[in-house]
């Protein structure tokens, strides 16, 4: 069985400007941060989270042209979708939808990150 998500990639042009965009400015976690002969090897994730984010460019074998800058699949649970919107707003986040209550529940938003790659926010139900 299945027991969770190791890893998601996520291409960016610049490692070092993403880690600053997710580490400083979202508040997530730098998991691991090291050198593969040309490859670098970054990790991210928000605090407590299994599932980590690799932030990828284009040395990376499996990089294909247009993976940056796309709508990435990922959301990102949070409890208070408002405040939690604020603060990143207030931190210099853009939002491409502001949170908006869903017809089947919750509440959900999205933003970019600096290369254009798009998340979503998401309050469940209850």
């Amino acid at each position: 069985m299945i027991s969770h998500i190791g890893t998601i990639d996520v291409f960016v042009n610049d490692q070092d400007k993403a880690v600053d965009f997710y580490v400083n400015t979202l508040g997530f976690e730098l998991r691991e941060d090291q050198s593969f002969g040309p490859v670098r090897w970054v990790e991210v994730a928000p605090p407590g989270s299994q599932t980590r984010i690799v932030l990828c460019t284009k040395d990376f074998p499996v990089y294909e042209e247009g993976k940056i800058g796309r709508f990435t699949d990922i959301q990102l649970v949070t409890e208070d979708i408002k405040a939690t919107h604020e603060e990143l707003v207030g931190r210099g986040v853009t939002f491409t939808r502001p949170p908006e209550q869903m017809p089947f529940g919750g509440s959900n938003a999205s933003f970019k990150d600096p290369d254009g790659n798009e998340f979503f926010l998401l309050q469940p139900a209850g």
